[in-house]
């Protein structure tokens, strides 16, 4: 089923694209590509969490994938239900979340095919390597975890350097696999080019009107699969070109943009009318995912190891919450935001967790945001029509402020 699943949509995105090049269709099209190679002996199969680097992975033939990315990609075709049922009468309980519990049911029922390779990594969340480790018992897998230090200091890139060097034996060892010295090296090379392109459509973004929309750059956070490689490339040139003609030409991703918001931590990832009735009712939009933030420094291609090591050690999500909240407050004042919005995912101690400390920098600044008590994967107990007089009484604020 999931084979046909992703042979269908890559047929289908393709039949689009060559209707109609843009570069959202060029993102979901080279995303679920990825998703084909599932099935492609050309490739191992690796699972990971998400900030573990694709960069290494491709150069060894490896295709990652995320479990989150596939937690969501199951609400989004509306199938996560069936997954969470499996988990919870299992055991898991509904206190954790949701993307990890879907994933989890997925391999119960023996939907996902076997891995090659298992790969975590210490952050965002732990609760990513504990849904790793349940599918290595599964499929009697063993999980490679990579701890990642709080402090960017000498010795711990050092330390995680090291450990990239482990996890490169380790997949040689499940796979057979030998890591490409040139190919990663070369993927380096494709990240900076790539890093160029995110920050000059994501400067465009800061625009008054923005030229996206709030689907524009939805879960944009994939392009981390996609970074390191040609096609990652072309995608975020495809989206800076398309972003710089709409500015060039005073087109806004809105007819009229009356409040632009941010977007705190994941989207909402099954069907819903919330973003459309914001853009067509009240002339909101997302402006800036927290996520797509591009935070990394561009990295040497002669020390490709210690370079990856510095850009994950440096995410924002790593260490103390103050250098989250930085970003943060940085963000909404360089895209000029009236409000925010966080969707206090359940379980999740990332956006449910940090919801005082996100409202008290926001407030320093003059910003309202509002939490949104919402599970962005399960469905069965979403409330649209709470969720959107929520939203209404948040603008109606915003009109006042």
């Amino acid at each position: 089923m999931l084979e046909k699943y992703f042979t269908q949509l890559e047929a289908s995105l393709k039949a689009k694209l060559e209707a109609k090049t843009t570069a959202r269709r060029k993102f979901v099209y080279e995303v679920a590509r990825i998703g084909s190679r599932i099935f492609d002996d050309n490739w191992s199969i690796g699972w990971t969490t998400v900030f573990v680097p694709y960069e290494i992975l491709s150069s060894m033939g490896v295709s990652g994938m995320f479990v989150e990315f596939f937690g969501a990609m199951l609400a989004s075709t509306g199938m996560s239900s069936k997954y969470l049922d499996i988990s919870e009468s299992k055991g898991f309980s509904t206190d954790s979340c949701s993307y990890h519990r879907t994933i989890i049911g997925a391999a119960m029922d023996g939907l996902l095919p076997e891995p090659d390779v298992l790969i975590g990594a210490s952050i965002p969340c732990n609760g990513g390597v504990k849904a790793l480790k349940r599918i290595g018992e599964i499929f009697n897998k063993e999980v490679f975890i990579l701890n990642i230090p709080i402090e960017v200091t000498p010795k711990s890139v050092d330390y995680l350097t090291n450990q990239f060097e482990q996890m490169i034996e380790y997949i040689d060892n499940e796979t057979g696999r030998n890591l490409d010295y040139d190919m990663l090296k070369k993927s380096i090379k494709y990240n900076n080019e790539a890093r160029n392109y995110l920050i000059e459509l994501n400067n465009l973004c800061m625009n008054v009107p923005s030229p996206a929309n709030s689907n524009d750059l939805k879960n944009f956070i994939m392009i981390l699969m996609l970074l390191g490689t040609e096609e990652g490339v072309e995608v975020v040139k495809l989206y800076r070109d398309e972003f710089k003609s709409r500015v060039d030409n005073t087109i806004s991703g809105l007819l009229e943009e009356k409040y632009r918001l941010m977007w705190i931590q994941n989207r909402i990832q099954f069907k819903t009318d919330i973003l459309r009735i914001l853009e067509e009712n009240y002339g909101a939009k997302i402006v800036i995912d927290e996520l797509n933030h591009i935070w990394w420094e561009p990295m040497d291609e002669n020390e490709p190891l210690r370079s990856l090591a510095n850009r994950i050690m440096t995410h924002p999500l790593v260490g103390p919450a103050d250098r989250r909240l930085e970003v943060i407050t940085r963000l909404a004042q360089d895209y000029k935001i009236d409000g925010a919005i966080n969707p206090a995912h359940w379980g999740c101690r990332q956006s449910a967790g940090a919801r005082v400390l996100f409202k008290d920098a926001l407030q320093k600044i003059g910003i309202p945001l509002i939490h949104l008590d919402v599970d962005c994967v399960d469905e069965r107990n979403f409330a649209p029509g709470q969720i959107m007089t929520r939203m209404e009484a948040f603008l109606e604020m915003l009109s006042n402020y």
